[in-house]
């Protein structure tokens, strides 16, 4: 419309026509801009939210760890019976990380396979956490092994979130992480 010749008959007979259909066309490209740039930047704001989450996450899990070898492998190793302690303080799954399955952030920028790989872990720490809290089984052995797994599988989850934050962050692609989590997998299935 632009090239529309300008001492077109058409033109001037209709000027004000063709004022409003090129305001109205103007109007229509600057609205869809707008829409896609609003669009990038709030996937870019979403992703870096969901960095601070699993952050959040990663320092719940290492606080989980911490708990795990000071209050009931450390006293276990100094004789007491895990039984009593886990009766006072039962075990308990790392804060935010069980509801990272249901949080839309995760559901929407998570990859697959990291999130495959986030639920056999999350399946497994509330097994081992059902398991230790069960004050019917009172072997103090049984429950160290219990912990020991629970330590790994705690291990686990953190390197599932570090990935997920390196391939939102840009510094890895879907298949070098992939590629990472299948080799996390197998050491972490031939130590078992």
């Amino acid at each position: 419309m632009l090239n529309f010749r300008k001492e077109s008959q058409w033109r001037k007979n209709n000027g004000e026509t063709f004022g409003f259909l090129l305001s109205l066309i103007s109007t229509f490209i600057g609205l869809f801009i707008a829409l896609s740039v609003n669009t990038f930047l709030d996937n870019i704001n979403q992703k870096n939210n969901l960095i601070k989450l699993l952050n959040t996450t990663n320092l719940a899990i290492e606080n989980c760890q911490m708990k795990t070898k000071g209050m009931y492998l450390n006293t276990a190793s100094s004789g007491v019976n895990l039984t009593e302690i886990l009766k006072k303080t039962p075990v308990e799954l790392p804060k935010l990380y069980p509801q990272l399955e249901t949080n839309n952030m995760v559901n929407d920028y998570f990859s697959p396979n990291a999130f495959q790989a986030y639920i056999v872990c999350i399946d497994n720490m509330g097994t081992f956490v059902k398991n230790l809290n069960n004050a019917d089984q009172d072997n103090n052995g049984t429950k160290i092994e219990v912990l020991n797994s629970y330590l790994k599988y705690l291990e686990f989850a953190k390197s599932i979130n570090n990935l997920e934050i390196e391939r939102l962050d840009g510094k890895i692609d879907e298949a070098q992480e992939t590629a990472s989590l299948k080799k996390i997998v197998d050491q972490f299935t031939t130590s078992k």
